[in-house]
């Protein structure tokens, strides 16, 4: 997945993600399985999502607030999707910029949310 694809090409891949993931037929990347947070949160029981531990979430969801920042843990916020979300240091400024209220999609590790990635944004040098 290229690192600068455009909002549609990634709300079109989410929905994909989403419909692949209610049918639980999940994408496969980098050799773990990836489904929604819709999916995730929504429709599986709890003996499929201790079995997906480690599989990949991706999400699409605004910023409500930011939880915090640090040099080692990086930076948490909580989304409109009823979920917390770290990220690495380096996502700090892009975080910022989108602002409170701003929409981003992102890939994290279940089943914590501790590992994310922002989707859509130029890669960092």
């Amino acid at each position: 997945m290229s690192a600068t694809l455009e909002a549609t090409s990634l709300e079109d891949f989410y929905l994909q993600v989403h419909q692949q993931s209610l049918q639980k037929d999940y994408v496969t990347f980098r050799g773990r399985s990836l489904l929604s947070h819709e999916a995730y949160i929504e429709i599986l029981k709890e003996s499929e999502k201790e079995r997906l531990q480690g599989s990949l979430v991706m999400i699409r969801g605004r910023i409500e607030r930011f939880i915090y920042f640090n040099e080692t843990g990086g930076v948490a916020l909580s989304s409109d999707q009823n979920a917390n979300l770290r990220f690495d240091i380096r996502y700090y400024e892009t975080l910022k910029d989108i602002g409170i209220g701003g929409g981003f999609f992102a890939i994290c590790v279940l089943p914590r949310y501790d590992k994310c990635l922002l989707l859509g944004y130029k890669a960092f040098d």
